[in-house]
């Protein structure tokens, strides 16, 4: 039985000099937050997520490329809690934990 030999695959259609963008593949653009209305009994709530300026986000002392991993698990609530603070706060998951933590560090220094 003889192998048959397949052609070689002309992968320079693939390059993003050549190819074309799938429809279904089109950038979305990122909305900006419309405040949303809860309502609790007969009053409307109207709540809008507070935005942070470039400003005021903890600024890293280093670049990602030198973080490293940490892991830890959380309860599926908190985790939902942190990323949906995350996201109103327009910050990196690692941005809200750095905040957050330097926060703490200067409640436990205020009694010392």
């Amino acid at each position: 039985m003889s192998a048959t030999k397949r052609p070689p695959v002309d992968l320079s259609a693939l390059t993003s000099e050549v190819a074309t963008p799938m429809v279904e593949a089109s950038q979305r653009t990122a909305q900006s937050p419309q405040p949303q209305s809860v309502s609790q009994g007969k009053t409307e709530v109207k709540t809008n997520p507070k935005k942070v300026s470039a400003k005021e986000k903890p600024q890293p002392t280093v670049s990602s490329a030198n973080y490293e991993t940490l892991a830890f698990k959380v309860s599926p609530e908190f985790r939902k809690r942190f990323r949906r603070s995350a996201v109103e706060a327009d910050l990196k998951l690692n941005e809200l934990l750095f905040a957050a933590f330097e926060v703490w560090e200067k409640e436990q220094n205020k009694g010392k």
